[in-house]
């Protein structure tokens, strides 16, 4: 008992020292939370979720830093404002995920600092897709945000985003995507039927009965990817055989401007795969493809072996570059192009583009993991 108590006395002493000491030297952690990410031009990469939250990755376009992350719903879509300030993201609020009401909500955020400004509840009708350009847009001079519905009769919501709130939904029956003109609050719109049409909204958000083109594309032979690039004035489609398609919506209705192919003459099968399969540098007038061989009907969806550069005006392919398997792009408009492209692994891939070399392809930074449905990027510059 006298051995038991001198040890237990001196355990207590060494435990009254330490406590002592630590008391003496613990300093608490003090968390802040930094005002505003880091300067410079951002990538903003959607990784979308059909079971919880989405987010969109906020990153430096110069190294791929991560600068921060928005939170929003069930199926995520976001575009953001010309001057790069502003990013507003649809999406769906589920009250027991599998079950139940459901609320579908836009939200504008501040991109400097990465917090919410105000949301806008809209119809539960929004086209629950994966990440496309195509169902979320602002009108040309963003005094709306146009959202794609799909119940499945398609039509677009039309937000007031001076006033915050809904005003109205447009039937395009037949037609799907959303592609504003560069100024002003008019729409053009992809329809079944090979016809493109083009919608004029008012300052109430009433709509114009919607101006048809004659037929400019066979939808069985040689379909659209919904997802067309604004050179210039004119909207380019890439088709699933490798043609291109420039669309000028300028007039009164849409009409074909020209339509050639980047394939013809060049072995292998290929053609266009992935999901944002194109990017427009403005300072060059050249166009990004991914692109991949062996084609057959279906593929349109396979990820890019190879990344092409196709001179708008010569209508030539300048140089095709190998890739692992991209299946959605994006490009900066400077001279100097920088291209981002995530593949089918989550990996978002920086890339430098070399005007002198033919526009050539080489990877500089690269970041995994950057979500499971991640196929969408924009970039700020």
């Amino acid at each position: 008992m006298q051995a038991l108590g001198i040890t237990l006395g001196a355990m207590l002493g060494v435990l009254s020292v330490g406590i002592a000491q630590a008391s003496e030297t613990f300093v608490p952690e003090v968390l802040t939370v930094e005002k505003a990410i880091k300067p410079g031009a951002n990538v903003f990469v959607l990784d979308q979720s059909w079971k919880g939250a989405s987010r969109i990755n906020v990153l430096s376009a110069d190294d791929l830093e991560h600068k921060g992350i928005l939170s929003v719903g069930i199926t995520g879509q976001m575009v953001y404002s010309k001057d790069r300030k502003t990013a507003y993201a649809m999406s769906a609020y589920a009250t027991r995920i599998t079950y139940g009401p459901t609320e579908a909500v836009l939200q504008e955020f501040d991109v400097d600092t990465l917090t919410l400004k105000r949301e806008v509840i809209i119809p539960e009708k929004m086209a629950q897709v994966a990440p496309s350009s195509a169902v979320l847009a602002l009108s040309g001079d963003e005094r709306f945000a146009f959202v794609q519905n799909a119940t499945p009769a398609t039509s677009v919501t039309v937000v007031d985003l001076q006033a915050g709130k809904f005003l109205t939904e447009i039937p395009t029956p037949g037609c799907f995507g959303i592609f504003p003109t560069p100024a002003g609050s008019r729409f053009t719109t992809v329809c079944g039927d090979g016809t493109l049409a083009t919608f004029e909204v008012k300052a109430n958000g009433e709509a114009s009965a919607p101006a048809r083109s004659a037929k400019l594309f066979d939808p069985d032979a040689d379909a659209l990817f919904i997802v067309p690039e604004r050179v210039g004035q004119d909207l380019v489609f890439p088709s699933f055989k490798g043609n291109l398609y420039r669309v000028s919506d300028s007039g009164k209705a849409p009409k074909l401007v020209e339509k050639f192919s980047v394939v013809e003459g060049i072995d292998g099968d290929w053609a266009p795969g992935g999901v944002d399969v194109s990017a427009c540098n403005a300072a060059h007038n050249v166009l990004f493809l991914t692109m991949h061989s062996g084609a057959q009907e279906g593929s349109h969806k396979n990820g890019a072996e190879e990344l092409w550069a196709i001179d708008l005006k010569r209508k030539q392919v300048l140089y095709r570059s190998v890739v692992p398997h991209l299946a959605s792009i994006a490009v900066t408009n400077g001279k100097q192009p920088v291209l981002f492209g995530l593949n089918e692994d989550s990996e978002l891939i920086r890339y430098a583009i070399d005007p002198q070399a033919r526009f050539a392809a080489k990877p500089t930074h690269t970041v995994e993991g950057v979500g499971e449905w991640t196929v969408y990027a924009v970039t700020g510059e």
